[in-house]
């Protein structure tokens, strides 16, 4: 029998929103101060450059980079420097920045299923973060009023392993006091949410919701597309396993 259910963040839970264009402000704004301006189409260059390094050390290394390794990458492209009490100052705005937004926001149909679940299951979060810490994820959740639902939260950057690694499912599991057999977990990707999901012996399910990775049905145990879908389909899989 499930008695618990672990979610990813980001395009499971919440939409993915960019924030590329308030970093670049931020990050321009301070090369201005310092006299080393550089034009938009340059800025914009380095970041593809900054987050392609950023998702390889994701993928292959599964670990993550700082805001002040992302910074280093960015100015080294634009061959600029900064002093170090300026990029000192440019972490927490660059980390804080969905904190003074809106955005993002949670998916579809999470606000109403949620309560529910927190009823008949145990609670968790598994989720990798890029440039966005888990603590301010954590203040989103809380924004939201979803923080309440969640036993545990774990994030990459605060276990310093990233998923299809075993350390962030284990982590989880052992707060939330659940063998891997009792447990499910759900996520929109195939190679860390569906892998790592499994690696450890955990049920796999599929949000095809926003992602839309039809690949990774062969890795799940199940699949959905809506949150009006969820609360049937564990009854069904606890029903399997009865």
């Amino acid at each position: 029998m499930l008695q618990a259910v672990t979610f990813d963040f980001w395009k499971t839970l919440y939409q993915d929103i960019s924030a590329q264009d308030e970093r670049l402000r931020l990050l321009e704004e301070a090369l201005d101060r310092h006299s080393q301006t550089r034009p938009w189409t340059e800025l914009e260059a380095a970041y593809r450059h900054s987050m392609s390094v950023l998702d390889h050390i994701w993928r292959e290394e599964h670990s993550f980079i700082t805001v002040e390794h992302w910074l280093r990458e960015m100015l080294v492209f634009l061959e600029a420097e900064l002093p170090e009490d300026a990029l000192l100052g440019l972490r927490q705005p660059l980390e804080e920045i969905y904190l003074s937004s809106s955005d993002p926001r949670p998916v579809p149909g999470v606000t109403e299923v949620l309560p529910r679940l927190a009823q008949h299951y145990r609670l968790g979060i598994i989720s990798d973060v890029g440039l966005t810490p888990g603590w301010v994820l954590r203040k989103v959740l809380e924004r939201d009023g979803l923080l309440t639902y969640f036993r545990v939260q774990t994030f990459s950057d605060e276990v310093e392993a990233a998923k299809p690694l075993p350390k962030p499912f284990l982590h989880t599991l052992n707060v939330l006091e659940a063998r891997p057999d009792q447990a499910a977990h759900i996520g929109d990707l195939p190679e860390t949410d569906m892998a790592g999901a499994r690696g450890v012996g955990m049920k796999a399910i599929l949000f095809l919701g926003v992602s839309n990775r039809q690949d990774g049905k062969s890795l799940a145990d199940a699949f959905f597309e809506e949150y009006g879908e969820l609360e049937a389909l564990l009854y069904r899989l606890n029903e399997t396993d009865s």
